[in-house]
């Protein structure tokens, strides 16, 4: 990085280079240890301060300078200390995106060309490596200071998911990270708490602690650690040439890989996906903590020919995000009621700046989410917002407890029309049934009118809020009823506003079959669900004529789904009489699908997937599940949620799960998304 030009980075105050070299050693040593003194990211400033003052001292740089050693000396004593067989490097750091394209730059000069990337979530945890020889796991090492780590085989019977044995009898090196789930370590404070012991701040701080024990004395149940794998030291015993390919076999073989890894055929698609990651691409229901994206050359042999500085490799680089908490008091838990009458709590907060944002409100989920934090209203609570959209509490501050406080109850009436409500079968919800509730059929409304829906364009919040009010809408089929006489006396709604709204109902008539069935809010049936309902009997009266048995015969709809449908159907027979019966032309839409799937049967014969079921495991780069599904079935394809000996093939993507696995056992033949799209006669 250019020192001279202004960034994130704030210079730290005057300090001698040799006086912040000492300094940041001690935070290593800290770290290291699961003590740390300052978050990552002031961590981060200090030491491109010192890398800006040392390229502007002129003088040469000392190999003891932390800004040319990686992690800090191992902390066991030397005969458990073993050499890495690859040194054990650390990763640059990057905090903007113009930083990324630098990188980007530097790397397509290098190569001379561009190449295929891979960005993976930057686990915080800690950094270790297995060792693995004629299938039984040898060896674990932590990174120590890159060149030797220290010896932690003994300590690996508190990482639960690292497999002891594994089908490959060479010699390989596996590198990942070893964390704690967030779940894990509240359940763990909690009987701490109960037994008079100390609670952990952090699961990353408590995980670098655990794995530096000299000796193994707690037991895997107390400290459930856990690995995902990340990079290869030594791959002599692998076939992979990339790392994709790598991530793959690792799979295949039983150990755990790390999540929502992406492969990108360009580094600037890459770093698109990188701007927007936080934006709507962040996978929200985490339960272990990272803190950014890690952008990797995908090609082995291009990583060799980029090399490496002593400290990081060349080929790869870390997009961070600042973690953001902050501690403030939970004043109120109240509930709102949704479109399947789920009733949700809501924590009142006191209001708290967190990355620039005011937040005053944080989702509690259910009331089994409010148990097992053992949230209660007063406490004192940890709220963060990482880079995310929703702000979450991580955490109940229990130990400032200074009074007794009353578990939260949760309603056992509708907070809205009174009704009593009921928990799911076997599940966690708790929902208001009545088919009346103001605030129920508010939600249901706003869904009905959502672009994924009906698409009604002017049917906004404000609008359905005094609609239901006045009583002017009472059920669907009311906003068909609707005329500008009707509208003229709410407020806001001028003549303009009246012909628009009026313009988008007419047009909702012509909706597809699938919108409108996604559009009623039956419970368990969503975009995908009303897909298959729609093409399977292709008009509503066919589907409501149907018999549960027969709903449930579709594959991927099953059972529990086809109860839900046919009880609806039965429940709400005169709801849907009257918007029928109003709408009128909705059904019209009904035709023209049908007509739509007559003319594709009759062109099937020229489509290249017909009469081929295929199977998807794992994340494929370039299509969402749904994208790909609509795809497969536009070429002639049927998709089957599992492997049996009517599997055409297997298209295989990232972090495949237990099908892979099933598909090599039949001998079923396995595609990647470029064999697939080769296949349809599209380019990647």
């Amino acid at each position: 990085m250019d020192c001279g030009k202004p960034d994130i980075y704030v210079k730290c105050p005057a300090m001698t280079l040799e006086s912040l070299r000492q300094q940041l050693r001690e935070y290593d040593r800290l770290y290291r240890q699961g003590k740390p003194l300052i978050s990552d990211t002031e961590y981060d400033r200090l030491f491109q301060e010192l890398k800006c003052l040392e390229q502007q001292s002129g003088r040469p740089v000392p190999d003891a300078s932390p800004t040319q050693q990686v992690g800090d000396v191992p902390i066991f004593p030397p005969e458990k200390r073993v050499k890495h067989s690859v040194p054990m490097l650390s990763i640059e750091n990057s905090y903007r995106i113009d930083e990324l394209r630098e990188f980007g730059n530097r790397v397509q000069k290098s190569l001379g060309s561009d190449s295929q990337w891979i960005v993976e979530l930057k686990i915080d945890g800690v950094a270790v490596s297995l060792i693995y020889e004629n299938g039984i796991l040898l060896q674990g090492l932590t990174r120590g200071n890159g060149i030797e780590g220290d010896d932690i085989t003994h300590n690996l019977d508190m990482v639960i998911d690292v497999p002891r044995m594994i089908a490959n009898r060479s010699r390989i090196e596996v590198r990942g990270e070893v964390y704690m789930l967030n779940s894990d370590l509240e359940k763990l404070n909690e009987d701490q708490q109960k037994r008079g012991d100390k609670v952990y701040k952090n699961a990353r701080n408590l995980t670098a602690g655990t794995l530096s024990l000299k000796e193994s004395n707690v037991h895997a149940d107390f400290r459930k650690l856990r690995f995902f794998a990340h990079s290869v030291g030594s791959y002599k015993g692998l076939d992979a040439k990339t790392h994709w390919n790598f991530l793959q076999e690792l799979a295949a073989l039983g150990i755990p890989t790390t999540p929502y890894g992406r492969h990108f055929i360009s580094f600037a698609n890459a770093v698109e996906y990188c701007e927007t990651f936080y934006n709507g691409n962040y996978p929200l229901n985490l339960d272990f903590e990272i803190d950014g994206l890690v952008l990797k050359v995908d090609g082995f042999a291009q990583r060799e020919l980029l090399g490496a500085t002593g400290h990081h490799p060349k080929w790869a680089i870390a997009y961070k995000v600042e973690r953001y908490e902050a501690i403030t008091t939970l004043r109120e838990i109240s509930v709102q009621v949704g479109k399947t009458g789920t009733i949700t709590p809501i924590a009142e907060l006191e209001p708290v700046e967190i990355a620039g944002t005011t937040v005053s409100r944080a989702s509690l989920h259910n009331a089994e989410e409010i148990e097992r934090k053992d949230v209660r209203i007063g406490d004192v609570v940890v709220v963060e917002k990482a880079g995310k959209i929703i702000p979450r509490i991580v955490r109940v501050e229990k130990h400032l407890r200074i009074k007794e406080l009353k578990p939260f109850a949760f309603p056992t009436a509708c907070p809205e029309c009174g009704e009593p409500v009921t928990k799911d079968e076997g599940g966690v919800y708790i929902r208001c049934n009545n088919a009346r509730c103001p605030a129920l059929f508010k939600e249901k409304l706003r869904y009905f009118a959502s672009r994924n829906a009906m698409d009604i364009e002017g049917l906004g919040e404000k609008l359905i809020e005094q609609l239901v009010d006045t009583g002017l809408v009472k059920t669907f089929g009311d906003l068909y009823r609707l005329d500008e006489d009707a509208l003229k006396g709410l407020e806001r709604m001028g003549e303009k506003s009246a012909r628009n709204l009026l313009d988008g109902i007419e047009k909702s008539r012509t909706r597809e079959l699938s919108q409108l069935l996604n559009a009623l809010s039956i419970r368990h049936v969503g975009n995908r669900t009303a897909t298959l309902l729609a093409k399977h009997f292709g008009s509503i009266d066919r589907l409501r004529q149907a018999t549960e048995t027969e709903i449930a015969e579709i594959d991927e709809v099953g059972p529990v789904i086809a109860k839900s449908v046919f009880e609806f159907l039965q429940r709400e027979h005169e709801m849907l009489d009257d918007l029928f019966g109003m709408a009128g032309q909705v059904l019209g839409a009904v035709d023209t699908m049908s007509k739509i799937e007559e003319k594709r049967v009759a062109d099937d014969s020229e489509l290249p997937l017909i009469g081929m079921t295929i199977v998807l495991t794992g994340t494929l780069p370039h299509f969402s599940r749904l994208e790909i599904e609509d795809v497969i079935e536009s070429h002639g394809g049927k998709v089957a949620s599992s492997v049996s000996s009517k599997t055409s093939f297997v298209l295989s993507g990232e972090n495949p799960g237990s099908k892979l696995t099933k598909a090599q056992k039949l001998g079923i033949r396995i595609v990647t998304e470029p064999e697939f799209l080769a296949m349809i006669g599209q380019e990647q």
